[in-house]
């Protein structure tokens, strides 16, 4: 009499553990719907002070608010890069406010050509920026490395000034960056081009993966096509109400586009996030972390000069507070509010706008409803515990806390 072995038992479907919800939600917060929290908290801001003041969603104030938030989120987009690749900075806000004198002094005092004047500025960024990166590389924790930046430029900076501390702007070439507005015409031509590129890019890519099914062009090319649409023009229609869209901004979104286009479609964006995901394998992959610790400060720098040239032009001067004050915190709140993470390896250079915008609009609404500054400090500090809480919950991939 045969035997029959007994048939393998196999698990179905409905057997296999099933991933917890909240495990889900966590999963799906670290990829594509990182920014949907950012979102929900900015609306809840605007919906919070559009009620206590109906002046505070004017286009007027909007206007207002996007001049305001420009420096920050200049600056927060070259921390996003540092953030990558697991570093961190403190000194970049100080040196936009030396590049920015650097400047001044060559445009007004020396009579230079602004754009050469400019030029020198980012020159000044680029090789301070440059230095800090090869003591990191080195081994030096990049924390130590930018604070002791940061204490050596504020001495560096007294050493650019005049004698009296001060270089007025108002009046002269360099005050016109922030003065120029773009015709509602122009603004809205260059916001059509943009579009286009956008929806092009997202065909692109579609291609590339082979997948042109309807339902793949729906929710690829689509969606985000209208949903950017609506961003897009409605952003547009609102600056251009008064005197046009401010030039400032439109340097901030064509750095915005360079910068996603350089970390989502090329192989230097790609190495980016392998090196600040795990640098150990990126090492092992060939990939040069070294280098791209070093690309990334120097991206930085230039930021930093450009986040310096533009506040100082909206301030129409230069002094011993310029790059001081609360702008190194806003800009790292920034980064990580808009979900950049401290760990290195997560985050879009949308962070940089999202966070900025979320920072700016308490600020803005606080100073439009006349209270104190303590508010403020507050708010913002609560705001930036709370997002690097969720970023510590998406890193360890649970809500529940560590077991030890």
């Amino acid at each position: 009499m045969s035997v029959q072995s007994p048939a393998p038992v196999t698990a179905s479907a409905a057997d296999q553990p099933s991933t917890p919800v909240h495990s889900r939600i966590v999963a799906g917060l670290g990829g594509r719907y990182r920014s949907i929290p950012v979102l929900i908290v900015l609306g809840l801001i605007w919906l919070y002070f559009y009620s206590q003041n109906s002046a505070y969603l004017t286009s007027t104030n909007i206007t207002n608010l996007s001049l305001q938030i420009v420096t920050t989120a200049i600056l927060a987009l070259g921390i996003v890069f540092v953030l990558l690749v697991g570093e961190i900075d403190l000194s970049s806000a100080m040196l936009s406010g030396v590049c920015a004198t650097v400047t001044a002094q060559l445009a007004i005092r020396s009579d230079w050509p602004l754009w050469l004047a400019v030029l020198a500025g980012v020159v000044v960024g680029l090789l301070f920026m440059l230095a800090e990166a090869l003591v990191i590389i080195f081994g030096v924790p990049s924390l130590i490395v930018t604070l002791g930046g940061m204490v050596m430029l504020q001495g560096l900076l007294l050493v650019v000034l005049p004698p009296e501390f001060t270089i007025n702007i108002g009046g002269t070439e360099y005050a016109k960056i922030a003065a120029t507005f773009v015709p509602a015409g122009w603004s809205f031509a260059i916001a059509a081009v943009g579009w286009l590129v956008f929806c092009g890019s997202r065909y692109h890519g579609l291609r590339a993966r082979r997948t042109t099914t309807p339902r793949a062009l729906l929710l690829a090319v689509g969606v985000p096509a209208v949903v950017s649409g609506v961003v897009i023009f409605g952003a547009v229609a609102v600056l251009s109400e008064g005197r046009g869209l401010p030039l400032p901004v439109l340097i901030l979104v064509a750095m915005l586009l360079i910068g996603s286009y350089f970390t989502t479609r090329t192989r230097f964006g790609s190495h980016l996030y392998a090196v600040g995901g795990n640098r150990e394998a990126a090492q092992r992959a060939g990939i040069p972390v070294s280098r791209m610790v070093v690309y990334s400060f120097l991206i930085l720098g230039v930021c930093a000069a450009v986040a310096g040239t533009v506040e100082a032009a909206r301030l129409l001067a230069v002094s011993n507070s310029s790059g001081g004050g609360p702008l190194m915190l806003n800009a790292i709140a920034a980064a990580v509010v808009g979900g950049a993470s401290l760990f290195g390896g997560r985050g879009t250079v949308w962070a940089a706008l999202l966070g900025a915008l979320v920072i700016g609009s308490i600020n803005n609404g606080v100073q439009l409803l006349g209270l104190s500054t303590e508010v403020q400090s507050f708010a913002t500090g609560g705001v930036l515990i709370l997002a690097v809480a969720i970023d510590v919950v998406i890193t360890r991939g649970s809500l529940l806390p560590n077991r030890r």
